[in-house]
């Protein structure tokens, strides 16, 4: 349950919670769109996987609520974690510290103009609530949190800025924003358009991700002694063509990302990994788009990657990656409705298949993927209207 110390949120302002921007595209400084990462994402670790899914009814926004989920390493069952008290329409995003803590952030809807957060030390049993003064921004990976309680969150105001935190959620403070990025001479060669991801480095250095204009190299740049400098790698085969840091996690061995290059039907996904404070990066081969859109993205327990992927004429499949490789591995087809491809603590993969109010649940094993679970999920249809 909530706890609700020092930070009472006004009944009003929550249930206002109600319209579909969490599927809404970023908005570049120049007022133009960027394809963002999907909000439906997952987090693996050694103690379990989380994972953000809507449900409901999804072509109705009042009626779709965003759902957190929750497989510990002791349970090959689902459970649900979704912090009470304020409707999910607008989306959600979640992150996990090296610490076992996880973070969530309500995306805002409706008249909601700001981000409520929630946050759990002991698996999602109870949480205790934060503020942010703005909305998150509909990245995956728009809050972070360090081993030593601090966090970033990237917010929609001003064309995007990023705001700290020393631990107490209610206090941020700004640190960066993309007309200042894209103003810095660290970044000349990247052309920063939006700003799309926050992590912390090995030193907990503030990190953004970005989508970049043109250049060879993602847009990642760390903050070291009050200067920004860029340190994302060269992809190979790349062109001067857009690029854009879907996900940047930290993982205990290091730093995870996956960047896209190209445009249109030339868009390809890059896997990259750091394991030496950003200096150096293992970066895979290309996974080809074909001008299909991603559907989920995931972290697995080491740090790797999985993808879900619905191609133009509406075929799933999914693939996953780990480090240092450089060839992609495309799993067996994805069941029919899957709204996520997720990796399990135990180095499964599990899909995540909405219906309506109930999470069905399909692991991969011998001879394809197998259903084990149907999660029923508590939706109070129209609560949001």
């Amino acid at each position: 349950m909530f706890t609700f110390g020092a930070i009472t949120l006004s009944a009003a302002a929550l249930s206002a919670c109600s319209s579909p921007e969490g599927t809404i595209p970023v908005l570049q400084s120049s007022g133009e769109a960027v394809n963002p990462a999907p909000l439906t994402s997952s987090f693996a670790s050694q103690t379990g996987t989380w994972a953000t899914v809507a449900l409901g009814h999804l072509n109705d926004p009042l009626n779709t609520f965003w759902q957190l989920l929750f497989l510990s390493s002791s349970s090959s069952k689902w459970e649900l974690a979704t912090p009470p008290g304020v409707a999910s329409n607008g989306g959600l995003v979640a992150s996990a510290s090296p610490s076992g803590t996880v973070t969530v952030g309500f995306e805002p809807s409706l008249d909601l103009h700001f981000s409520p957060l929630a946050q759990s030390t002991d698996l999602g049993a109870t949480w205790a609530p934060g503020v942010l003064s703005g909305g998150l921004s509909v990245e995956p990976d728009s809050l972070a949190a360090s081993s030593g309680h601090q966090f970033l969150a990237l917010l929609r105001s001003g064309g995007g800025e990023v705001v700290s935190n020393s631990g107490d959620l209610t206090n941020w403070t700004t640190v960066a924003s993309t007309r200042g990025l894209a103003a810095d001479n660290s970044t000349a060669g990247c052309r920063v358009e939006a700003l799309t991801a926050v992590a912390f480095g090995a030193t907990s250095e503030d990190v953004v991700g970005a989508a970049c204009a043109h250049g060879a190299e993602p847009g990642i740049f760390d903050l070291v002694n009050g200067n920004w400098r860029s340190v994302g790698p060269t992809l190979p085969d790349s062109t001067a063509g857009p690029s854009q840091v879907l996900r940047l996690v930290a993982t205990p061995s290091g730093v995870t990302a996956l960047a896209s290059a190209g445009e249109g039907s030339a868009r390809r996904l890059f896997a990259l990994w750091s394991a030496d404070g950003l200096k150096s990066w293992s970066v895979s081969a290309p996974l080809p788009l074909e001008g299909g859109s991603l559907t989920s993205t995931g972290v697995t327990a080491t740090g790797g990657l999985v993808v879900a992927i619905k191609s133009t004429d509406g075929i799933r499949s999914a693939s996953v990656i780990s480090p240092p490789g450089n060839q992609w591995q495309e799993l067996a087809a994805p069941p029919a409705g899957t709204s996520a491809v997720v990796a399990t603590p135990s180095g499964g993969f599990d899909a995540l298949i909405e219906n309506q109010s109930t999470l069905d649940v399909d692991t991969l094993g011998s001879g394809g993927w197998h259903r084990i679970q149907a999660l029923a999920v508590p939706i109070q249809y129209g609560s949001s209207g």
